[in-house]
């Protein structure tokens, strides 16, 4: 890979291995597009060190606070480093909690964590045009289950690849993604859950990896993509990977468990254990390397199995505590590896100023790879046959050329070890330099220059207009709801509900003239309708954005969509849904309970019992993106509602002073209000229900006295009031929901 591409060169790049076995997959997954040769990236990182905050168990705050010397972060990863060039695949292997998802989340521009180093994508620092070109696949697949495996990739392709394609050419890719990992059987069959069966584990991870391979990233990053899945599955799976890798891809993938023959098709090996690297460098010589320290594999075990029982420091037939020293030995030896092959006599002050420079740009694969090699030439345990004297070189191209003048050089440095008997006999340096004219130059600055520019235009570019992506995600979140929005158990819950409270309060507010008990029944009958849905709909809000908080950071990370299009299109598709049975129970309460029979009355009462359930809504959808937990939701909209109704009127009327301005924050109240007034003005109640007046004279319901809201006032103050509330809500349910999922790098 040359510098004119936009790339850095982190060493010799090696031909890719050829996978083994499942041709199928392999001549699947050959149908995807390669990645352009300007568009291909390699991934370097240079003593790489992570902190996460300690979190104090609950009790021990006291006693932690008052040791003003305990640490406040913890490391969770040591000057970890390596690089990976495109057309390779590096696994990141290690026991749980050695650091291998932490570093991926890292690497990935995904993680919270405090961090210092280097990481750099073409020997620059992650930016969003290069972010953009990230695939990245979390250990759990975040797909919505009810989506058939073509809608998942249909919406993404929709909202993730350029606006100015045509639709059709977004279909082609999403066909060319199904055919190339093997879902065409799968397509019509929904990702589904633990409660909705659908696809198995392997195809749903295959759809994970397509979902990001509609981009044709030049990077991707998985973490334990094989995690729960047979060892048959995860084979196919890794065959897919390192033939995507083939294509020009850099791939970057963590493996808790590999079977020996998942081992075989890694290219790089990263072994971690409690965040110290233990091993970097080919995947193929790191038994030799091992053997020569004393800890050859042993005889029917794999190489994977043995390096997972070296890093956990529990090797079978040792103690826990010479496990340890011998885990504290390789640790030791690798770090002396990494310093200038410090154990074959090369030092780096010895190679120059140049070589210096190409030594640490080379990739620290080759180093000890070559070192596993010079090892195993004269190692006892080495079963191949090996030259008696062989020549390797290690090489670098950096540019030396200053800014003006009229060409550049560059220079080439090698490094050469001659191999003997003895180990290494001789090294030596050698800087050849290559002009290049200033055409050459400036052919060179203009691609590197348009490269950059086609990245700047897929920055400032969404996958779809901000309309469309309201039309996409309001087309997509109502097929998310189409197992659940409508179920038969809502329905004849609303139903049986409604029908029940039609016969308790049937007929109470027939007639043109009605008494004081008929009233008092109506108004609880109202009160009744507008506390019973609201309940039902805040309790079903507050789980809508806790249960797509995961799917939502997801999506954000990714640039697939603007918040504000989300927000509306996720309202837009629950308004039909929410209002749809509470309508349904209004229209069989108001005609069972011989309400007013007039158009203006029946649409405002209507109108008005819509108005409280999309404030009770707003509430839930409150709540649940400003917590974010369903346990702490309920527990507050519990309370949230149950003061609510106490100060809605109905319940207690002479409430203390200091606390009855809260009714003034109650939906409750100003909405049953609203009711009370649309149902009652002009109303006139039988003779003898007012006090004070003849018993022989009618009188209004306002007159009466029986509700302490006067019911022949006009109810625009209410009305304005409650569509106030409704605003205010929405919008800090808008800015909670931002603050929430906006992601913050460390």
């Amino acid at each position: 890979m040359s510098k004119n591409d936009g790339d850095i060169e982190c060493g010799k790049a090696h031909a890719p291995i050829t996978p083994l076995g499942s041709m199928r997959m392999q001549s699947k997954a050959a149908l995807l597009q390669d990645v352009p040769m300007h568009a291909r990236i390699s991934v370097e990182f240079l003593n790489l060190n992570a902190f996460v905050p300690i979190i104090v168990a609950p009790g021990a705050g006291q006693k932690a606070s008052k040791d003003a010397n305990s640490p406040k972060d913890k490391q969770i990863l040591f000057d970890t480093t390596a690089c990976v060039e495109p057309g390779e695949l590096l696994a990141l292997m290690g026991p749980s909690g050695s650091g291998k998802s932490s570093l991926i989340t890292l690497l990935g521009g995904r993680s919270t964590a405090r961090w210092d180093g280097s990481i750099t994508f073409n020997g620059a620092e992650l930016s969003k045009p290069i972010k953009r070109k990230l695939g990245y696949v979390s250990q759990d697949d975040l797909l919505f289950a009810e989506l058939t495996v073509y809608e998942t990739l249909y919406f993404a392709a929709l909202l993730r690849l350029p606006k100015d394609w045509p639709r059709e050419k977004k279909l082609d890719r999403v066909e060319m993604v199904l055919q190339g990992l093997g879902l065409v059987k799968c397509r019509d069959t929904i990702i589904g859950n633990h409660m909705m069966r659908g696809v198995s584990g392997g195809e749903r991870k295959r759809v994970s990896i397509g979902h990001e391979l509609l981009i044709n990233p030049s990077v991707m990053f998985l973490d334990e993509p094989t995690s729960g899945l047979d060892s048959t599955t995860a084979l196919q799976l890794l065959h897919t990977l390192r033939t995507l890798a083939s294509g020009g891809r850099t791939i970057i993938t963590s493996i808790h468990q590999p079977s020996s023959r998942l081992y075989q098709q890694m290219d790089k090996l990263l072994l971690l254990s409690e965040g110290y690297t233990v091993y970097y460098g080919d995947a193929h010589v790191c038994s030799h390397w091992l053997a020569k320290y004393g800890q050859p594999v042993p005889f029917g075990v794999s190489t994977a199995d043995h390096l997972l029982d070296l890093a956990c420091g529990d090797l079978p037939g040792h103690t826990r505590l010479n496990s340890q020293e011998i885990l504290m030995g390789l640790r030791a030896a690798f770090k002396e590896r990494v310093i200038g092959l410090s154990r074959h006599g090369i030092q780096p002050d010895d190679l120059g100023k140049e070589a210096v420079a190409a030594f640490k740009a080379n990739d620290l694969s080759r180093n000890m790879a070559l070192a596993g090699l010079i090892e195993a030439a004269s190692s006892e345990e080495d079963v191949t046959s090996s030259p008696a004297s062989q020549s390797i070189e290690l090489q670098n191209s950096r540019p030396t050329g200053g800014n003006g003048s009229a060409g550049s050089n560059s220079s080439k440095t090698s490094l050469t070890l001659e191999v003997g008997e003895g180990g290494v006999t001789d090294a030596h340096v050698g800087i050849q330099a290559t002009h290049h004219t200033s055409a050459q130059k400036g052919s060179e600055l203009a691609e590197v220059e348009v490269v950059l520019e086609e990245l700047e235009v897929q920055d400032s570019k969404w996958g779809a207009s901000w309309f469309d992506q309201i039309k996409i995600l309001t087309s997509r979140s109502l097929r998310t709801r189409r197992f659940s929005a409508l179920s038969t158990q809502r329905i004849i819950e609303i139903i049986a509900i409604s029908l029940l409270s039609g016969l308790f309060w049937w007929q109470r507010g027939a007639g043109s003239i009605i008494t004081d008990q008929a009233a008092s029944d109506v108004g609880g009958l109202l009160f009744f309708e507008l506390l019973y849905l609201s309940f039902s709909t805040l309790f079903q809000a507050i789980f809508s954005y806790p249960s797509e908080f995961a799917m939502l950071v997801k999506e954000r990370q990714s640039g697939m969509y603007r918040l504000s299009a989300y927000y509306l299109a996720r309202t837009a598709s629950d308004l039909p849904m929410d209002c749809l049975l509470p309508t349904a129970m209004c229209w069989i309460l108001y005609f069972m309970g011989g309400l007013r029979l007039s158009a203006a009355a029946f649409f405002g009462n209507w109108w008005a019992v819509m108005l409280g359930v999309l404030l009770a809504q707003s509430s839930g959808l409150l709540i649940g993106a400003t917590i974010m937990n369903i346990k702490n939701c309920l527990t507050i909209s519990s309370v949230t509602m149950l003061t609510l109704m106490l100060v809605g009127g109905f319940y207690v009327r002479g409430v203390p002073i200091w606390i009855d301005w809260l009714k003034y924050l109650s939906y409750i109240y100003w909405g049953w209000n609203l009711l009370l007034k649309i149902e009652f003005n002009g109303q006139e109640m039988v003779a003898g229900s007012c006090p004070g007046l003849p018993a022989n004279q009618t009188c209004s319901v306002s007159q009466s006295g029986i509700f302490q809201v006067d019911v022949d006032q006009p109810a625009t103050a209410e009305a304005f009031v409650l569509v106030g509330m409704l605003v205010v809500m929405r919008i800090a349910t808008y800015y909670a929901l931002n603050r929430k999922t906006k992601f913050k790098s460390g």
